[in-house]
């Protein structure tokens, strides 16, 4: 069953801005485990693959919050060229459906947690 639910949409100009001015310390503060994959991507494409991941997060964050657990950006890891989402703390009983797409603008992300269900 869908619990809660998280959406987020970040300018790409504005991860590019912030990457330009930031540089290495945006990165490892936001993806201590590395966004890697972003940087085989073409060269217009690396703001927008970042950018989804950003979103990705915040959104994993608001669904969570709809739920009383609250996350920071390093409790959440990416992985797998955005394919594959942990979280660090316990979110047991919970399982996390989601999506990120970006295009030459923006970046979006939909997250969907659902409580695994238990029969007896």
């Amino acid at each position: 069953m869908i619990v809660a639910c998280g959406v987020d949409i970040v300018s790409n100009k504005r991860i590019e801005n912030t990457l330009k001015r930031w540089g290495n310390r945006f990165i490892k503060k936001v993806f201590p485990e590395g966004v890697e994959y972003c940087f085989h991507k073409r060269r217009g494409e690396i703001a927008g693959c970042i950018a989804a991941r950003f979103a990705l997060k915040e959104a994993v964050i608001k669904a969570f919050s709809y739920i009383n657990i609250s996350l920071r950006f390093e409790d959440i890891v990416i992985s797998g060229g955005g394919k594959h989402l942990d979280v660090k703390v316990s979110v047991e009983g919970y399982r996390i459906l989601f999506s990120i797409s970006h295009e030459r603008e923006f970046s979006v992300a939909f997250v969907n947690i659902l409580r695994e269900e238990t029969y007896e």
